[in-house]
């Protein structure tokens, strides 16, 4: 059974002990929204660790205090991250988040969901 869950920042989805995080359009992440995102991720899957896969083609924009917060904080009970976009743009902006603000968690991005989930898989207890 799959567990489904919104809020004004994006759509949550839980399936074969994968999250699916898919952001809405036109995101400006904030500190603030990097906040109740985290939040309302650890609520969602009852404080139990799991691999996520974000897609994050309609993020606009990402402030830097919210990078930050989700590089270590916002990490909390993630087991690996994939970051999947098709956009060139915001491909370029995950390689920065990457390599600049080092997640403490694996990090990778991807340009499609499989190739995401392949990476995933080997997280995935």
């Amino acid at each position: 059974m799959n567990h489904t869950y919104e809020n004004k920042h994006a759509f949550y989805l839980l399936k074969n002990s994968i999250l699916y995080i898919t952001f809405k359009k036109e995101l400006v992440l904030t500190l603030k929204a990097a906040l109740q995102i985290v939040h309302d991720r650890l609520t969602f899957q009852s404080y139990t660790a799991y691999p996520v896969i974000c897609d994050i083609s309609n993020v606009k924009s990402i402030e830097f205090d919210a990078r930050q917060y989700l590089s270590v904080e916002g990490s909390t009970l993630l087991t690996a991250v994939a970051l999947v976009t098709t956009h060139q743009t915001i491909y370029s902006m995950a390689r920065f988040y990457v390599e600049v603000n080092i997640p403490k968690v694996p990090t990778q991005i991807f340009k499609n969901t499989e190739d995401a989930e392949a990476f995933i898989e080997a997280y995935n207890h």
